[in-house]
């Protein structure tokens, strides 16, 4: 069982999603994350230090104006799906862990079966061979943490990754990647306990350990 919550505004919808963890916060929970460590995300959430405000770096204001045209693209090329989008709904579990929430880039219906399932839209720029294996036939691991999440939160069935990979030169590459929440139940196993165990870390003002282990 799940909640949904919808705020009135982007200002209301920031409060609502700081308390507990999100799911751009489930990569750094396990380590993963290239953005921020444990020990950085658990300071912030206990209020020890602000999050840093990286609303003016060239490549997130990239990618918060490439994510409407980005919805309208998959649209076009994906008619199997219906894709929707509500952008100040917080979804929560209900019960043991209702601290984990996620705002989806969108919420999909498969046509053919009838399926709920999640979209998530990502802009990257691969500058060496190494960040483009990071999509090679896969995602990057910290960006795998957040679908697990969401699904989870959602009780969602599958979920769609729609990146647009950018190389030095500006050329783009449009990709679409798709996880069965069957395939992945799994992981959503191995990430729950974890996330468990920093939340306590987080409620106890107790600092975890660099990669969190149980």
């Amino acid at each position: 069982m799940i909640t949904r919550t919808t705020y009135p505004n982007r200002k209301e919808w920031l409060i609502g999603r700081s308390h507990g963890l999100g799911a751009s916060d489930i990569g750094s929970v396990l380590g993963v994350s290239g953005f921020k460590t444990p020990i950085q995300l658990w300071k912030e959430k206990v209020g020890a230090v602000a999050p840093k405000d990286i609303s003016d770096n060239p490549r997130v204001q990239f990618g918060n104006v490439a994510e409407e045209p980005l919805r309208e693209m998959f649209r076009l090329m994906h008619p199997e799906y219906e894709l929707t989008f509500e952008p100040f709904t917080i979804l929560r579990p209900v019960g043991r862990y209702s601290f984990l929430s996620c705002t989806p880039d969108g919420e999909l219906i498969e046509l053919s079966s009838g399926r709920k399932g999640i979209y998530e839209s990502k802009t990257a720029t691969c500058l060496s061979r190494n960040d483009w294996e990071k999509w090679d036939r896969q995602i990057p691991k910290t960006y795998y943490a957040q679908i697990l999440e969401q699904m989870f939160c959602g009780e969602f069935e599958f979920a769609v990754v729609w990146a647009l990979l950018l190389n030095a030169d500006g050329d783009a590459s449009l990709r679409a990647y798709k996880f069965e929440r069957s395939d992945c139940e799994s992981d959503i196993q191995f990430f729950l306990p974890r996330a468990e165990v920093f939340w306590r870390h987080v409620e106890n003002g107790t600092m975890p350990s660099q990669i969190l282990t149980l």
